[in-house]
């Protein structure tokens, strides 16, 4: 079947990488949630056209399986595409490749188009569907976007802060790329250090704006051989707001 969707190759820059001079997990979120923006772009569904609008897409899901970091100066091939897009929901796959063509990570996401006006889920328009695609394969055959339940016993770390300005975006609330970085704050250095990460699954329950008081509790558990970080993010009221898990090998 043939895809529609977008491609665009990335060089990786110094100030995306970690100490290990790979792409950072939250320099990775953010390059697949800009390419999700430059694909509308190119349909004419920009920034400032859904603002006019008072709508647009807030993504609720994520799960990327890693294969393989780049490093500093490689260049990546990354593509994108809505394979299902209907009533209030889409979702939408992703591509990386290396400079020699090698994949290097498949990824889901799952998005609601939102009234901002009115504050809930409204009708993805026929024209947009059609535009988008539908019906496409998926990058991860069968995704279901499950996640782990909260573990038993105490947390292995556990933080409160308060949301600030840097960590907004235009709509004031905490772009979805601070989620993780919160979570990968309290991951373990000898985890985070001495372990290759292969797996990331995020969902997102309830945004949180400049000034909230939030709190996260992660959890630290051995998975087949592996080890797993899952992180609930809460809000004052003890609302889980976001629960993020990671997997390490």
């Amino acid at each position: 079947m043939e895809r529609k969707g977008y491609a665009e190759e990335q060089t990786i820059n110094y100030y995306q990488v970690d100490q290990k001079g790979t792409l950072s997990p939250a320099a990775l979120l953010s390059a697949l949630q800009n390419a999700a923006i430059d694909h509308s772009d190119t349909l004419g569904y920009t920034l400032d056209y859904l603002a006019e609008l008072q709508c647009g897409w807030a993504v609720i899901n994520w799960h990327i399986m890693v294969y393989r970091m780049p490093a500093h100066r490689e260049t990546i091939r990354l593509e994108t595409w809505s394979n299902k897009c209907r009533k209030m929901q889409a979702e939408r796959g992703y591509y990386l490749f290396d400079e020699k063509g090698e994949k290097i990570a498949d990824g889901m996401s799952r998005w609601i188009y939102m009234d901002f006006a009115k504050r809930k889920p409204t009708n993805v328009p026929d024209d947009m569907i059609e535009k988008y695609g539908t019906n496409q394969p998926p990058a991860i055959e069968g995704e279901k976007f499950r996640m782990p339940p909260m573990p038993e016993g105490e947390p292995a770390a556990q933080q409160r802060f308060t949301v600030t300005r840097r960590d907004t975006d235009t709509n004031g609330h905490a772009n979805n790329v601070k989620y993780l970085e919160w979570a990968l704050d309290d991951v373990p250095d000898e985890i985070y250090d001495g372990m290759t990460l292969k797996d990331i699954r995020v969902v997102y329950r309830k945004e949180c704006r400049r000034g909230d008081v939030v709190h996260t509790k992660t959890f630290v558990e051995e998975k087949d051989g592996q080890w797993e970080t899952i992180t609930f993010i809460f809000d004052e009221e003890e609302t889980i707001l976001t629960e993020i898990a990671i997997l390490w090998a």
